[in-house]
């Protein structure tokens, strides 16, 4: 018999189970479930984080605690336990912030999982933030977007398929039985492995108690005695937090009276809480929480927890998907959607969808809103290696839940859309965009749009749309089902097919019911109240099995049909008291127009009541007092009408139409207001329409009439039929949902019936609803008319069409004569027809008005015969090896049978009507098609000549993990296209090299740094290289936690001085992340006393006694983690950056030196006026001037001698930061803790500083400029003559020693008094400069050089220029050729190695002793030009 998978019958798109075709039973099979189990008893303690399917507990980054409990707790839990995997696995773990990044960009913490997929954390790069683009916020302008097709798609496989809350509250006994049973075993589903878990919010100022050991010894037998449990809550929700269990056995004395476990005062039982700070807090990150305190707040405003599930998708793949190869300079500015038609010819979708992460998302900037400025962020955003990825971003999407609206049997017009802002300046390309069809091709199908070899994306408010039809398997439903005595219902077979017809399975309420035989058409219907639906089971032969092994496949449902729905009835409006329901799913699709219109009488009119719509952000109406409106769709589009519109107490018709970005509102079928937005357009996407989602926003009055439309409704249409009724057959089309007032069972729950569709309304479970009055209805004074369309394009003999009727709103039924197509009065309104033999054939529509008129229209159409076509061609001319490549036809017949056979390739036979293959090799293939119509047993056959070439191979690759200690295994994988046969790995730090071979080597990972990777493969026809920049972080230690200052408001106080009196000597030293902000690194405590601040170009300010220096541009790094210190000893202030001097500099002015630090009060990090704007950790303050050799040995790794290097060195202040909350403890023994303010929920702050300790002080780095260069350093040495006679004492000529040992100089610009180059500035302290446009030099400078030749033993080396203040972008650049001069900038692909000159370093590896010039390359206009400080020469260590 068919096995019914019953997880799999809500859609149609699904295959169902293996079966033999031997084991078909031919009678009408009636599917029971008996259960003779006994009822387990539900235990009184249940703590599923104990299982494994529970992830370790970790500790938040950033404000994420909503998607650290939804996600990265709730979420990997769920999926675990339904598939059964490890949670301790990083595969089996998803990552937080690739949802929370998204906050700030229309999407919500758990809108990535229903609509597209969750990545793994392997696959993400990280279980919090992704290493791949470094710890970035929700409220940055240029996080860090995954890249790669392959990686969106292994994320749809992970989704829920909705969240939803407990009804009631846990104060109640309801309440508290629906969250435990729900934590013992999904509320009885036993596909789980174990129980659910669920989320709720809190405020996390929680006050914490131990447990004690109660006299009846209840608490120490449940082992909690001495476990924290929670006191009371705090007095804001700010916080969200994770149900893992229950705990029965516990009992508290919650009042103080020394009595432990009073029921009747509740003090019985705690649930089990688990929290994202890591597990240093409470009870090893979880706590107990008394079921008395199940409240977000102390004061329990608000009400109990409703905790939240989520409900995963079980045994989901994603059938259909989008392929998108696109860039642009602007993400923010573009709003990505996907959309389909029925209609092939088509130029607009039917509907559409937005894509979740690409809804005007990437800028998380709250500034933006007000400034009405979009970040210059390219779609990949900033990565971990500090760079602005602008290469085109590569992702997928997936489109089954879209597809499913449809018959996806049948062929579709898929559109790609790109809307921009009006005002967007954003520039690029969409380089490739396709379909993907993995239905029936476990690799996939792909079908490409038409985009050229690229398209450039329009802006300035403009769309760009491409499009393409995907056809369909044809597997065909049933047609025409009705149900004309209003007990049997009837039905046509469906379009013949190659695939064997085996059974129709009837669907009653959604779910099968009932099998019945390939020879039957018809049924009984039993239940007359019920929705009925029929689908056509075939048989399918498996490719990869033998051949006695079939799949059994389920064609598209029919639409559903009620027997006891005749259209005729008497209608009531429905009486509301403080009530709403809900109409599911009317607005899945998203829709560029739409009306939403009703009567209403309401009872009142106050604030907020009266509600329509999912809520601001979405669709939002509501009532005003004084009898106002307010509709919009947020709280910057939206419209407030003027007061005096609505007395409660009379009815009102209201209509509420969108137009793209206009929205209009009338009353009484009189327009009100109008509003045009700049930012919203169309409404949808969000699902359920709520008639008052909660109680605030409650309906009391009398509703009827409702309708909900897919079209900007006319004032004409709305005020002709404001006061009509729709009969049966006259609904229009374009009616999503329509109300007539009619209460209904559906399930055994009562709904209002929807009489457009399948949409009943549910109701919402508080307040109360009944019938209300009668309705009568008026009767429009218009002639009745009924019309149709012909299909646009060509029908052909044996494949279907459908005709749709067009009727005026009387007409009550409806009925279809075409004598050639064997149909005569057909009872539907939207028929489909056959027609097996060619000719001139007549089709006609009958009407039945509601008084028993009838009116008719009859059409001809002409029927061609079908030809025999077997001529395809692939989706590119020629293939590559190792590339899939897809086999289209190019006039596909609908039920015909295809046959592919593909010698050479992985899959040599196929029986889709499109195919794909691989070749692994080169060569010339043939593919031949052949086509067979199997009804008259012709066949056509033809062969295409397929040439594969082999092409070099274009490199990717991954690396886990990114992040490690020292001494730890990193796997490298490549992951690049077209077969590569050999592997070549450099792994780069800056004093470190290694090298690998092979497509996966696992390198243990000894010395400390930060690495970036490059990959070269090869094969026969050439070599590719790609390098990922900052990939790898090798640490020397676990630097644990650190403080995130990402509120600018951010402050850490000492209460006391660090100590009495001056001192001549001071170091502060500490680790940093900072964010891109204007002002950052705020330490110390005045400018009269001592104190450090950074400005946007990452230059640091050291400020004592009203004095200053600063360290020069581009000392602080955004985004990095790097180690800063600054010392200070008798007026001399050393920056120093990683353990290396950056600037040294005296704290002087013209009238007096600093030498000793005024006495301060308190050390600040932070505040309101002077921002930290970073993640700090290490933080230490000494009195006294370290030298860089000491500091390089404290600053890699914790101080574990506290003592001693407070008696050595003497440390003062240390901050380790190794807390999960309250103020920064000192780790010294002077106990100068930092008061905390400003930092939001008390944990949020804390978060791992994965990335510290990562210095390599321990292989040998020489400095070489001193033997192997010529002078390179301030002062620079002259000739003692003038380059420019405007200031012959000024500008002096560089002494180039033409010596073995001396620098070349060429391609100066001379005039009669002035060289334009290289020359020594005696105002600028002997630096070394070139300007242009200033003081008479030229205006142009190109390919000017200087470098020096060296003969360099083989190894690494490193060519550092230090600035004198900060070079141009652009233009020039450091180089290294070998031999005796440097290349122009057209020709530096022949250097052994180039970096731009703002870069400052350049590294560069020589594998023998070879002759080398070392130096740069300068091109320069207008005025502009750079200062050298001095010039290095380092030699670095290459490993084994």
């Amino acid at each position: 018999m068919i096995c019914f998978n019953k997880a799999l019958w809500g859609c149609s798109l699904f295959v169902l189970c293996h079966f033999s075709v031997f084991s078909i039973v031919s009678m009408p099979v009636r599917a029971t479930v008996e259960r003779v189990d006994s009822i387990p008893t539900r235990p009184d303690h249940v703590n599923n984080a104990e299982s494994r399917y529970f992830p370790p507990v970790f500790n938040q980054d950033g404000g994420s605690c909503g998607s650290a409990s939804r996600i990265g707790y709730m979420f990997t839990h769920e999926i675990n336990a339904f598939r059964d995997a490890d949670a301790s696995k990083p595969e089996n773990i998803y990552p937080t912030h690739f949802t929370w990044l998204l906050t700030n960009s229309h999407s919500g913490k758990e809108g990535m999982a229903k609509a597209n997929g969750i990545p793994n954390a392997v696959v993400y790069g990280g279980t919090t933030y992704s290493k791949v683009f470094g710890n970035q916020d929700c409220g940055s302008p240029d996080f860090g977007w995954m890249q790669g097709y392959d990686k969106w798609y292994s994320a749809m496989f992970n989704r829920i398929s909705h969240n939803s809350f407990s009804p009631y509250g846990v104060d109640t006994e309801k309440g508290r039985e629906f969250v435990k049973n729900w934590l013992w075993n999904h509320q009885g589903d036993d596909e789980f492995s174990v129980g659910g878990i669920c989320g709720i919010g809190v405020a996390s100022a929680c006050k914490q108690g131990a447990i004690a050991d109660d006299p009846e010894g209840r608490n120490a037998a449940a082992g909690v005695v001495g476990q924290k449990y929670v006191t009371r809550w705090g007095d804001g929700v700010d916080h969200a937090l994770t149900i893992v269990g229950y705990d029965d056995r516990i009992v508290f004395d919650l009042d103080s009276n020394r009595i432990y476990g009073e029921k009747e005062k509740d003090e019985c039982g705690a649930w089990i809480i688990v929290n994202s700070w890591g597990n240093g807090w409470a009870n090893k990150g979880f706590i107990y929480c008394p079921y008395k305190y199940g409240f977000p707040v102390r004061q329990r405003d608000g009400g109990a927890w409703k905790p939240e599930f989520y409900h995963v998708r079980k045994n989901y793949r994603p059938l259909r998907t989008l392929k998108v190869c696109m860039d642009y300079t602007h993400r923010s500015e573009l709003k990505l959607l996907v959309g389909i038609s029925t209609d092939l010819n088509a130029e607009e979708p039917d509907i559409t969808v937005e894509l979740e992460h690409f809804k005007n998302a990437g800028d998380g900037r709250s500034a933006k809103v007000k400034e009405g400025l979009e970040a210059n962020t390219p779609m990949l955003g900033k990565w971990a290696d500090g760079i602005l990825h602008s290469e085109p971003m590569e992702f997928g999407y997936d489109l089954t839940d879209l597809s499913s609206g449809f018959d996806m049997r049948r062929p579709l017009k898929y559109f790609f859309i790109i809307e921009s802002k009006s005002k967007s300046v954003g520039k690029g390309k969409l380089y490739h965009c396709s379909v993907l069809d993995y239905e029936f091709d476990q690799l996939g199908i792909e079908t490409i749009f038409d985009t050229g070899n690229e398209l450039i994306i329009e802006s300035r408010g403009k769309r760009t749309l491409v499009s393409a039809i995907v056809q369909g398997e044809p597997f065909f439903a049933p047609r025409n089902l009705r149900c004309p005595d209003g007990k049997m219902m009837v039905w046509d077979k469906p379009q013949s097919t190659h695939y064997p017809l085996k059974a129709y399975i009837l669907f009653k309420n959604r779910m099968p019911e009932d099998t019945l035989t390939a020879t039957e058409l018809t049924y009984l219907c039993r239940d007359l109240t019920a929705a009925y639906a029929v689908a056509a089971l075939y048989e399918y032969p498996v490719q990869s099995d033998s051949l006695n092994t079939m799949m059994s496949v389920l064609s598209a449902k029919t639409a559903e049909i009620r027997p006891d729905f005749s259209g005729e009835g008497v209608f009531h409006a429905l009486h509301l008291q403080q009530s709403g329901f809900v109409i599911p799913h009317v607005f899945d699709n998203r829709y560029e127009q739409a009306t939403i219109e009703y009567w209403l009488k309401p009872r009142s009119w106050r604030n907020w009541n009266q509600s329509v719509g999912p809520g601001w952000g979405n669709f939002l109406i509501h009532a005003n007092d004084g009898g106002a409106l307010t509709v919009g769709w947020d709280g910057d589009n939206r419209m407030d009408t003027r007061s005096g519109l609505i007395e409660p107490g009379k009815w009102y018709h209201f209509a509420f139409v969108v137009s793209k970005d206009t929205l209009m509102a009338y009353v009484n079928g009189e327009a009100v207001d109008t509003l045009v937005s700049q930012t919203r357009s169309g409404i949808g996407g969000f699902g359920n329409l709520a008639f008052a989602s909660d109680k605030n926003g409650a309906l009391t009055g009398d509703l009827a009439e409702v309708r909900i439309w897919k079209e900007a409704r006319t004032p004409k249409q709305i005020r002709e039929m404001m006061h009509g009724s729709f009969a049966p057959a006259g609904i229009p089309s374009t009616l999503l949902a329509y109300y007539k007032g009619l209460l209904i069972e559906d399930n055994g729950v009562k709904k209002w019936r929807d009489f457009a569709g399948s949409h009943h309304a549910e109701f919402r479970k508080f307040g109360r609803y009944e019938e209300g009055d009668k309705l009568t209805d008026q009767k429009l004074q218009t002639e009745p008319h009924v019309d149709f369309v012909l299909p646009a394009g060509e029908l052909y003999a044996g494949q279907t069409f459908n005709l749709q009727a067009d009727c005026s709103p009387s007409i009550a039924s409806v009925y279809w004569e075409a004598p050639a197509a064997r149909v005569e009065k057909l009872q539907v309104k939207n028929p489909t027809l056959l027609f097996p033999k060619p000719g001139k054939r007549t089709v006609k529509l009958v009407g039945v008005t509601t008084e028993g008129k009838t009116v008719s229209v009859e059409k001809e159409l002409r029927i061609l015969p079908v030809r025999l076509r077997a001529d395809f061609l692939p989706v590119q001319t020629v293939g590559s090896a190792g590339e899939r490549i897809s086999f289209h036809p190019v006039a596909p017949i609908p039920g015909y049978r295809y046959e592919w056979t593909m010698p050479g390739a992985d899959v040599e036979k196929a029986f889709t009507q499109s195919a794909a293959a691989t070749y692994a090799s080169a060569g010339d293939y043939q593919v031949k098609l052949q086509v067979t119509n199997l009804f008259k047993r012709k066949s056509k056959s033809e062969t295409y000549k397929l040439h594969v070439k082999n092409v070099a191979p274009q490199v990717q690759f991954d690396l886990s993990p990114r992040v490690v200690l020292k001494g730890q295994e990193v796997t490298f994988t490549d992951r690049s296209r077209y077969v590569p046969t050999d592997w070549k790995w450099q792994i780069d730090s800056r004093r470190f090299t290694l090298f690998a071979k092979g497509n996966a080597p696992k390198v243990c990972m000894d010395v400390p740094g930060v690495y970036d990777v490059t990959l070269t493969a090869s094969n026969e026809m050439g070599s590719h290289s790609a390098t990922q920049k900052q990939v790898l972080v090798v640490c020397n230690a676990d630097s644990k936690n650190g403080l995130n200052f990402s509120n600018p408001q951010a402050t850490v106080t000492t209460d006391k001085p660090l100590w009495e009196g001056v001192t001549d000597e001071m170091t502060i030293d500490w680790w940093m992340n900072p964010s891109a902000k204007d002002r950052l690194a705020n330490i110390g405590d005045t400018i009269t006393t001592w104190l450090l601040g950074t400005n946007n170009k990452g230059n640091m300010a050291f400020f004592a006694d009203s004095l200053w220096v600063r360290s020069g541009d581009g000392f602080v790094v955004l985004n990095q983690w790097h180690h800063y210190a600054v010392t200070f000893k008798q007026g001399e202030v050393k920056f120093l950056r990683d353990g290396e001097v950056f600037k040294t500099e005296q704290l002087r002015n013209k009238k007096r030196t600093v030498k000793e630090i005024p006495a301060f009060e308190t050390l600040r990090l932070g505040g309101e006026e002077r921002s930290m704007n970073a993640v700090v950790d290490e933080f230490r303050v000494w009195k006294k001037a370290l030298s860089d050799t000491i500091l390089q040995r404290y600053c890699n790794a914790p101080i574990q001698n506290v003592t001693q290097a407070e008696t050595d060195d003497l440390l003062m202040l240390y901050y380790s930061f190794n807390q999960n909350g309250g103020d920064v403890q000192d780790l010294s023994s002077h106990r100068n803790n930092g008061r905390r303010e400003h930092f939001g929920p008390d944990g949020d702050a804390w978060g791992a500083s994965t990335g510290v300790f990562c210095l390599n002080f321990e292989t040998p780095f020489v400095d070489m400029s001193e033997t192997l260069l010529p002078p390179a350093s301030r002062p620079f040495i002259t000739t003692g003559n003038s380059i420019n006679k405007k200031d012959t004492k000024r500008f002096m000529e560089f002494e180039t020693s033409q010596s073995e040992k001396g620098w070349y100089v060429e391609n100066f610009v001379t005039n009669d008094t002035i060289r334009t180059g290289m020359y020594v500035d005696k105002n600028k302290g002997d630096a070394l400069c070139v300007y242009t446009g200033w003081d008479g030099f030229a205006t142009e400078l190109t390919n000017h050089k200087l470098y020096s030749t060296v003969k360099l033993p083989a190894g690494k080396y490193e060519l550092e220029v230090i600035p004198l203040g900060g070079f141009p972008s652009g233009g020039s650049y450091l180089v290294a050729a070998i031999g005796k001069g440097l290349p122009d900038v057209a020709g530096l692909s022949s250097a052994i190695a180039s970096a731009p000159l703002s870069d400052c370093r350049l590294a560069f590896i020589l594998t023998e002793d070879t002759e080398v010039s070392i130096g740069f390359v300068i091109n320069l206009q207008g005025r502009s030009g750079m200062a050298f400080d001095r010039i290095l020469l380092r030699r670095a260590t290459v490993g084994e």
